[in-house]
This record gives C-alpha cells, sequence and structure tokens, in this order.
C-alpha cells in the first residue's frame, strides 16, 4: 500500500501533466516558433541566398560543423528561400491551432532545424534552447486540448448531436492527466540548463558582482534601455542584478525539482524565470533566446493552476444568447464549433425552432438573413451580421484579441458585406461541404458519417503506443545525458559518456540539440569588439558596406567602438566569428564586391578595401567611462597584391 502511494505521489509530481498545460505550452511555443521565424526575414537575403555572406554553396564545402542538415541548402535565389519561408510558416501556424498536431509538431522540428543549421556560423544558443523543447514535448499529446483536434474529436465523439443537446450545453473537456517519462526528461531538461549556467560562472566577474556591468559594455548587442541603465543608474543596480541572476538559476533546478510544495515553488520558479529572461531582453539582445527560454515555462503549470485560474475568470461577463438557423447545415456547424470554443460557458444557442425561447418582438425572417445575439442582462442589446459574430468571438477565451476589429467602422463595412455574402450562399456552402441544407432533401451530413472500423494492424499498434513512445523517449534520453555528460565541463570526469559511438554524435548534431550551457561563462566579456570595412568607391569616396547592413553606425573613420551598434543576434555572432574564419574570407569579399547591387549606383562600385577588426578593454567600474587598449588588426584586404 506504502508502495502504491509513492507511486503515486511519484507519479503526479514528475511524470503527469494537465492536457491544457499541454495545450497552452504548445500555443506559446508555436508563438516562439512563428516569432523566430519571423525575424529572419530582414536577414534572408544575407544569411539565406547565394547573394549574401554566407552561400549555400561555401557552407556545404566548409560547415561549421561536421554533420549538418538543412533544406534551405536547396535555396539559391530569394525567391527560392521565401518559398520555403512560407513551408516554415505553414507548418508553424497548423502546429499553432493544433490540426494535424503530431504530423506538425514533427515537420515544425524539420523546420525549426532547417532555419537554424543553413545560419549556423550566426546563430546563439536560443536555436538549441528550441530544439531541445521540441525534442521532449514531440512526445507529448500537444493537441489534447485548445486545438481543432480537439474540437474535431469531440465533434466526432457527438455525431447524432441534435439543436437540443447543443442547448443542453457541450460535456467538460476530458482533463485526464497525460503521463509519460517525457514528461521528467522536461523537467530534468529545464533544470539542466540552469544548474550548470549557475556552475559554469565561476569567474571573477560573477564573485565580485561586475557580471551585468561588463555585459551592458558590449555595445554590439546592448538596447536603448541597456544604454539608460549604464548611463543613469548607479554601479550598486547591475551588481545586484549580478547576484539576481545566479540566486535564479540556483534555485530554479530545486524549485522545478522538489518533491514538496511543488505545485507553489514551480509557479515561483515562472515568475522569476520570465523576470530574469525579461530583464535580459530588455537590456541585450540576445536574439530569439530570452523568447525560447520563457517558452518553457508554461510546461510547469500544473491541474490546481488551472483550477485556480478557472475560478478566477469571470463567468457571468459577457454571456451571450446566440439565436441561429438549425435548418443551414454550415450555420449548425459552427454553432457546434463555436459551442467547443466556450470554454468558460458563456454563450448559450438556441435554435430557431424552438418558438418557446425565442423573444416575442424578434422576427423569426431575421434569423434567415443573419443570426441574432443578445444580452441575457439587457434583452434590448442585440447584434446581428458581422456585429454578432464580434459579439460570440469576445466571449471566447481571449475573444477580444481578435473581436476588435470587426467592430473598426472601415473593417466592419467589409464583414458585414462578406457575411451578406455568406448568408446568400448558405445553402450553396452546405451542400458542397456535405452538410444538412434548408430546401435540398435527403442532403447528407458528413458529422453522421462513421468512419470505417480499424484494421487489425492499426488496433494493435494503438494497444502498443504508449510502450513503443516511452522506448523511444529512454532512448533519447540516453543520447542526450551523454550528450550532457561530454558538453559540460563541470561534470565529473567518472560520470562522463566519454567514448561516444558516431550514431550517437550524429543524432545530436544533425538536429542541432547540444547541451553545452554556459551563457557569459566562466566570466562576462571584459572587452568589447566590432568589424569596419574602410572601402573607397570609384568616385574616391570612403564607405562602410558592412555596417551599413549590419549595424545603426556606419560612418569612417572609426577608431574605437561606437556605442550602441544596434546588431541583431545574427550579425553579432556572425562579427565576433569571421575575423577567425578564413574558410568564409571569400564569400564576405565578394559580397562587399556586390555593393552597388544593393545601393543601386554605379558609382558606389569599389576600388578597393580593407576589413579590420577592433577590440577595447571596457571601462572597469569606477573608472572614467572611455574604453582603453584600443587595438585594431586588419584580416582583410582587397585587391591583393596593393599596398
Amino acid at each position: 500500500m506504502k508502495r502504491s502511494a509513492f507511486y503515486k505521489a511519484f507519479s503526479e509530481t514528475y511524470l503527469e501533466l494537465d492536457p491544457r498545460t499541454l495545450g497552452f505550452g504548445r500555443i506559446f511555443f508555436a508563438l516562439v516558433l512563428i516569432g523566430d521565424l519571423l525575424r529572419r526575414i530582414p536577414r534572408l537575403r544575407e544569411f539565406y541566398t547565394n547573394a549574401g555572406i554566407l552561400p549555400n554553396h561555401t557552407v556545404l564545402w566548409r560547415p561549421p560543423v561536421a554533420r549538418l542538415f538543412s533544406f534551405f541548402f536547396m535555396s539559391s535565389l530569394p525567391e527560392e528561400a521565401v518559398l520555403w519561408f512560407l513551408v516554415c510558416f505553414i507548418c508553424f501556424f497548423f502546429f499553432l491551432i493544433g490540426w494535424r498536431t503530431r504530423v506538425f509538431h514533427v515537420l515544425s522540428f524539420i523546420c525549426t532545424t532547417s532555419l537554424h543549421n543553413r545560419m549556423l556560423f550566426a546563430e546563439n544558443w536560443g536555436g538549441v534552447a528550441i530544439g531541445a523543447l521540441m525534442v521532449w514535448t514531440m512526445f507529448m499529446p500537444t493537441g489534447r486540448r485548445f486545438s481543432v483536434d480537439a474540437v474535431l474529436a469531440s465533434m466526432r465523439a457527438r455525431r447524432h448531436e441534435t439543436p437540443e443537446d447543443l442547448a443542453a450545453g457541450i460535456p467538460p473537456a476530458d482533463n485526464t492527466r497525460f503521463r509519460s517519462f517525457a514528461v521528467l526528461c522536461l523537467l530534468l531538461q529545464i533544470s539542466i540548463i540552469y544548474w550548470f549556467n549557475y556552475v559554469h560562472k565561476s569567474g571573477q566577474t560573477w564573485h565580485d558582482g561586475t557580471a551585468v556591468y561588463y555585459v551592458l559594455h558590449q555595445e554590439r548587442i546592448i538596447t536603448w534601455l541597456g544604454l539608460q541603465i549604464r548611463l543613469h543608474l548607479p554601479y550598486w543596480v547591475t551588481k545586484l542584478l549580478t547576484e539576481g541572476t545566479l540566486v535564479v538559476e540556483a534555485a530554479v533546478p530545486l524549485l522545478v525539482l522538489t518533491p514538496v510544495f511543488w505545485r507553489v515553488t514551480r509557479p515561483l520558479a515562472i515568475v522569476l524565470l520570465v523576470g530574469l529572461h525579461g530583464s535580459i531582453a530588455a537590456m541585450v539582445n540576445l536574439g530569439i533566446f530570452s523568447a525560447a527560454m520563457i517558452a518553457y515555462d508554461p510546461w510547469l503549470l500544473d491541474t490546481v493552476h488551472w483550477r485556480l485560474l478557472e475560478r478566477l475568470v469571470p463567468k457571468k461577463r459577457r454571456a451571450r444568447v446566440v439565436f441561429y438557423d438549425v435548418d443551414c447545415g454550415v450555420c449548425f456547424w459552427l454553432a457546434r464549433v463555436f459551442a467547443r470554443l466556450d470554454v468558460h460557458r458563456r454563450l448559450k444557442f438556441v435554435s430557431n425552432r424552438d418558438t418557446a425561447a425565442l423573444p416575442a418582438d424578434l422576427d423569426r425572417d431575421v434569423l434567415d438573413k443573419t443570426m441574432v445575439v443578445i444580452d441575457p442582462g439587457m434583452p434590448s442589446r442585440r447584434w446581428g451580421r458581422a456585429d454578432a459574430v464580434a459579439e460570440v468571438f469576445a466571449a471566447l477565451p481571449f475573444g477580444r484579441l481578435w473581436s476588435w476589429p470587426l467592430r473598426l467602422p472601415g473593417i466592419n463595412a467589409i464583414a458585414n458585406a462578406l457575411y451578406d455574402r455568406f448568408a446568400r450562399n448558405r445553402t450553396r456552402i452546405s451542400t458542397w461541404l456535405g452538410l444538412a441544407a434548408c430546401g435540398v432533401p435527403n442532403a447528407p451530413r458528413l458529422v453522421e458519417e462513421a468512419p470505417p472500423p480499424p484494421t487489425p494492424f492499426r488496433s494493435w499498434l494503438r494497444v502498443r503506443r504508449p510502450l513503443v513512445r516511452e522506448m523511444a523517449v529512454a532512448f533519447v534520453f540516453v543520447i542526450l545525458a551523454a550528450e550532457v555528460s561530454v558538453a559540460n565541463p563541470s561534470v565529473p570526469r567518472a560520470l562522463r559518456f566519454e567514448r561516444r559511438p558516431d550514431w550517437m554524435v550524429a543524432a545530436v548534431m544533425y538536429p542541432h540539440v547540444f547541451e553545452s550551457w554556459s551563457l557569459f561563462s566562466p566570466d562576462a566579456p571584459l572587452s568589447d569588439e566590432t568589424v569596419v570595412v574602410d572601402a573607397v568607391t570609384r568616385d574616391g569616396r570612403h564607405v562602410d558596406p558592412y555596417n551599413e547592413v549590419g549595424s545603426r553606425v556606419w560612418s569612417l573613420p572609426v577608431d574605437s567602438v561606437p556605442v550602441r551598434l544596434g546588431h541583431d543576434s545574427f550579425w553579432c555572432d556572425y562579427t565576433l566569428r569571421i575575423p577567425d574564419a578564413p574558410q568564409y574570407h571569400q564569400a564576405l569579399i565578394e559580397w562587399i564586391l556586390r555593393y552597388p547591387e544593393r545601393t543601386g549606383r554605379d558609382q558606389d562600385t569599389l576600388v578597393r578595401f580593407d576589413a579590420y577588426v577592433i577590440w577595447q578593454d571596457s571601462p572597469k567600474p569606477g573608472a572614467p567611462p572611455e574604453p582603453t587598449n584600443i587595438r585594431k588588426r586588419r584580416f582583410l584586404h582587397w585587391p591583393e597584391g596593393t599596398p
């Protein structure tokens, strides 16, 4: 009996997740993926085409790592890269709404791996964080709630649903907790990230509290807000931020993995991590890293937290009665869909056949043209056409985000015109969809068609699917545990998996799921650097083609690193690596020489240029704010043989 109680407690703590956590985590994660895709669009030409600084043939012949996969290597022209970007967006979008969730989860993993690996030379650890989260959540049914799949499954479960059934209310969604070893792996992944980031911060800048101070002197990545903090706030504030970073990173593993009071400590971890990564994103530009790390937080929510949120949501606010034409197949189908999206039970659906429920002053003929929405608290408040749709949307969770545009004057007029056209053609639309339609006798009802029985093989596979899933999770766990032991120097030698077979290394490298966690470790950088190109045009002007694209400062001459260069994360990492990467210098030379193609002026044809890397030591706390020990080294010269 004690053993059974222990297993139940262990399972609830480390092996189970609420379906709502799975759905919300999927939505937030998909938004991060879409944001990661959109932020790359301005860099599409430079990093995803052969007209940029990393042509596909250059990366394929001289890859930054031994094993590399990306379908973007098939694109050479901007039009081809745009097509693949569109493919990625479609996969991320369907993953977001949860249609064919498992399929598009896998496809999204392939897409995000391809996005990152194509320009791996200019990536930071945000892509690694995304890949690790994608791996573990791929074993979870993230489409069970808040998804198109969940809505369709609910409708299939009640194929013979009638208007009376709809008026009585939809049964609550299945909130049976999901159980898998993958949940524990995800909790361990979160703990590993922050523990090793904490342990590896062993340098002097973290011990004396100057780390954040020096990070704010990285002109490549500092934001406007970070610059204001550096200029106007006292030193003790940055020291407090340094100590706070260490405290959060050390505390998170304990808060996540503690077996006691974990329903309290995990929300606390969420608050601390959102604060940590939100402040990092506000002060320095690390690209998608902060958002990717925050994407781990929703997976720490438990059933008790969802129940608390349900009690906090007002049920009566925005309650509405929806009158619809039940003889219109597509209208009834939409009512069934809205009823399932109405998780707060604010909508009451009444068909035009329910004469007792229809208001006496409501013209029945109106329901042949539009649905009517009424405020039960003030029956005189009524809406039709696009305004009715807006009211239905507003009653749904987060519905005001997409209901308010329908109320804007110009958009409202267009929406009303589209609604009227839909209403005029609802019989044709219903018939085309295979639904019942008014005026079409014996029209088929697609929702009532039963699916064919599963084949014996599918039945056999369905029974054994959980076992196969757990075996796959264990297999991936061994691979990534070995990677953790090798990639983090703080792991004792006795625990390291030193002799990994090649297939295990390839399984980590191809999808880019490395497990080395050491941001700004062991020390924050004490110096800053940038790249400057001094090019001479045909008419004798000096220009900097490099920083005209990647920086907010490109005036010449440059004798030190300019204040707040404004690099994005791609340009920042490329700038750090390119001086000591001769295998990519020829590609950079060719890109610089295409300067007149970018400006559209023949007089911008270059006759010569020099590329320099400039270093400088950041000022010490309490010293004058000017940098010291400025050095400059030329690493490129064109044409060769000229002085």
